[in-house]
């Protein structure tokens, strides 16, 4: 009782912050650049984005950034739409619907009717909410929180057709698809009746917009507007497809696939709005009076108004490979050329959270002068310098004055792939204890060089040691001892011994540690690579996690195995497909899967695992990871954006390390629990209010680091608002902290 006190003691003496939509453990970073949609007014404007919502202050000319830790349902936003209360709506491509209560800036808890549906658009009309999917439209009641119906076959369209632009006017729902648009008048006893419905074909329609009293859709055949005398759409203008619908001056305004905006006068009656062009625009302003906005696939854009400032997204919302150079992070976009779709080169910005959500990003690509956009590869050398490999375009080297210069086989040991001798890949880059730098060479071996400029140079081809040329060298990790190891994606681990002289041939090993080796290997198929302070590898594979410990023979060149551990889903991983691994100064082993990221500790345990659901992770499919030794922190790259997870500023003697508790706030809600994650094993938490008095107690699983809590007290009644506190104790240590509760 007297360590409890202690413990409430100091934790009362802490300063509480006031409350927050996320978690000061948890930051999330995505790139907000491709805007879906938007709405404007005179002070503000807000988008929804491939990374979250954007909003744009318009008097201090400011960007603020809510992402899934925030609240959202999901990242990847499609539309967004403001009700009659003032408060704004976010569909999601998949992740369900949000609302954000504009006077707080708070999230509900997301609406989770719409998940794994796309939400195209959205329209508010009183009490309603309009949802366009793929399946339709559906009617979203605002006051009981629910869906109220859903009409799937409209008219003649065929059922299911995605709708992807949704208005109402005068009683009139309009619902444009890929196979036209089709209306209803909302009085009528059965919506769900395809025969209530009206349709006509008009092409691929893109978008639909009532500006006052006329509606316009647009389509790839030009715009169409409806004539409500006649009931029917009729054309209004041609001469080439358009791409969204707006308002300029009270009127109708439309924006062409050239990139020139258009306002109507009359009938069929329009004129060029004087401006510059905008291309790939997704999204019109309806309201704003002065001016017209954009969506672009490259941010805000604007006429009649100054134009925005850049809002420095990072290139992409993959993040691969990860290094800390002094203050700032650098950040790939691919891991190879397979995934061009999404390559962006590579991104940098400020390893402090504060900072960088202030200063952005700058990205470096082909139009920067990188060889390709497909930089898989980030190191720093002695000098600060940055190393950029690519795959196919060689090395880029920046200097300390921001200048790059290129690394190629005319000026080193590098070579090109055996079938293009232009052709050179370099998938990982490590500096050793001496500061040369280590280069993997794909399809021809691995390169080692004294720094930039190059003096001295060596390849260890791999067709010297025997290896076959279709290897696959992917990763590297140098250990301790100066070993270097490699995974391969096609022929599981791989050790390279230099005989201690990087650049002299004749003492040199290589030895393939397959299936061959040691059939305990679980999989040949290795995607990264991690060595300990212990000398322990870690591989990780498409088939679970190896942990492997042995005694290299320098004079006989064999590895003895002393242990071979397998982890997998067995042993309380969430997925088998391990994509990253990294360790950090406490002894713990980062395991990035497929689905969620697990610590192994110290002694070589699964001690708990975050996941989307769970903590301020912001997305479950972890691609890369890094470890910030000077700010005790976690950067976790993922598939749909980057996380950072603060560390315990220092171990302690007798606890564990990266203990938090998710969400917090805690919003009393049936959806969901509080989950207290990275406790001591088997540990007993409790649970105090600001007074000092218990609560709730709660008892871990043997073998588990998580619990959840669903917000009662030890009575059986919900607790009330406040500022709670956790103390969690088992033989194992002791983990603290406090969060916020909201009923």
């Amino acid at each position: 009782m007297l360590l409890i006190s202690r413990h409430l003691s100091l934790l009362l003496l802490t300063a509480i912050p006031g409350l927050a939509q996320t978690d000061s453990e948890w930051s999330a970073f995505t790139a907000m650049e491709v805007i879906n949609d938007l709405i404007v007014s005179n002070e503000e404007v807000w988008a929804a984005t491939s990374g979250g919502a954007l909003h744009f202050d318009r008097l201090t000319r400011s960007y603020r950034r809510f992402t899934r830790l925030d609240g959202l349902a999901g990242n990847r936003l499609l539309s967004v739409v403001r009700d009659d209360d003032g408060d704004l709506w976010f569909g999601s491509d998949g992740q369900g619907l949000s609302r954000m209560r504009t006077a707080t800036s708070i999230f509900d808890p997301p609406f989770t009717e719409f998940r794994n549906l796309s939400i195209t658009d959205l329209f508010a009309d009183g009490n309603r909410v309009y949802v366009g999917t793929e399946r339709g439209v559906s009617v979203f009641l605002r006051d009981k929180e629910e869906v109220k119906e859903s009409y799937r076959r409209l008219g003649s369209i065929p059922k299911d057709t995605e709708v992807v632009a949704i208005t109402v006017k005068d009683g009139i729902l309009f619902a444009g698809t890929s196979e036209g648009i089709a209306w209803a008048r909302l009085d009528q006893a059965n919506l769900q009746d395809p025969d209530s419905w009206r349709s006509i074909v008009i092409g691929v329609v893109r978008d639909v917009v009532t500006v006052g009293r006329v509606t316009i859709a647009a389509t790839n055949l030009g715009a169409f507007r409806y004539d409500a005398d006649s009931d029917r759409f009729v054309r209004e203008w041609d001469d080439e497809p358009v791409n969204a619908v707006g308002q300029s001056l009270g009127r109708p305004a439309i924006i062409a696939e050239s990139g020139n905006t258009y306002r109507r006068l009359s009938a069929q009656q329009w004129v060029r709005v004087p401006g510059a062009l905008h291309r790939d625009v997704t999204a019109m302003s309806r309201n704003s009076p002065r001016s017209i906005w954009f969506g672009t696939e490259q941010g805000l854009r604007v006429i009649g108004d100054e134009d925005p400032p850049p809002s420095r997204e990072p290139g992409s919302n993959q993040f691969y490979d990860m290094i800390l150079v002094g203050d700032d992070l650098w950040a790939a976009s691919v891991p190879d050329d397979q995934q061009r779709l999404f390559s962006a080169g590579v991104s940098t910005g400020a390893a402090n959270p504060t900072a960088l959500r202030k200063d952005g990003w700058l990205v470096f690509d082909q139009t920067t002068g990188m060889p390709n956009n497909e930089l898989v590869a980030v190191a720093a050398d002695t000098r600060g310098q940055v190393w950029i490999g690519s795959w196919g375009g060689g090395v880029r080297i920046r200097d300390a004055g921001g200048v790059f210069r290129s690394l190629s086989p005319d000026e080193s040991v590098i070579e090109g792939i055996p079938s293009a001798s232009k052709f050179v890949v370099i998938s990982d880059i490590e500096r050793d204890a001496d500061g040369f730098m280590w280069l993997i060479n794909v399809l021809v071996g691995i390169a080692v060089v004294d720094g930039f400029p190059e003096q001295r140079g060596f390849l260890f081809r791999q067709t010297d040691f025997g290896l076959n040329p279709g290897v696959d060298l992917y990763r590297m990790a140098i250990a301790p001892d100066g070993l270097k190891w490699i995974c391969s994606r096609t022929d599981g681990l791989i050790l390279l011994d230099d005989g201690g002289t990087p650049f002299t041939a004749g003492d040199d090993r290589m030895l393939l540690l397959n299936s061959d080796f040691d059939s305990r290997l679980s999989s040949e198929r290795a995607f990264d690579i991690v060595v300990n302070a212990e000398g322990v590898v870690w591989l990780a594979t498409d088939s679970g996690v190896n942990s492997i410990h042995g005694r290299y023979s320098r004079d006989t060149g064999t590895f003895d195995v002393e242990s071979w551990q397998v982890y997998n889903t067995f042993d309380g991983l969430p997925s088998n497909e391990i994509n990253a691994l990294e360790s950090d100064d406490f002894g713990n082993v980062w395991v990035g899967t497929e689905s969620g990221l697990t610590q192994i500790d110290g002694n070589r345990r699964v001690a708990f695992t975050l996941t989307a659901s769970n903590s301020g992770l912001i997305d479950n499919r972890v691609k890369g990871l890094l470890y910030d030794r000077e700010r005790q922190a976690i950067w976790i790259g993922t598939f749909d954006g980057l996380s950072r997870l603060q560390l315990s500023g220092a171990p302690p003697t007798n606890g564990v390390t990266g203990s938090g508790v998710f969400p917090n706030p805690f919003l009393l809600d049936t959806r969901y629990e509080l989950t207290f994650a990275g406790l001591p094993l088997g540990a007993t938490l409790r649970i105090y209010n600001a007074a000092g008095d218990r609560v709730a107690a709660l008892q871990t699983e043997p073998g588990r680091a998580t619990v959840s809590w669903n917000g009662l007290n030890d009575s059986g009644f919900l607790v009330s608002s406040g500022i709670y506190y956790y103390v969690a104790e088992s033989s194992e240590g002791t983990a603290e902290g406090r969060f916020a509760v909201i009923r």
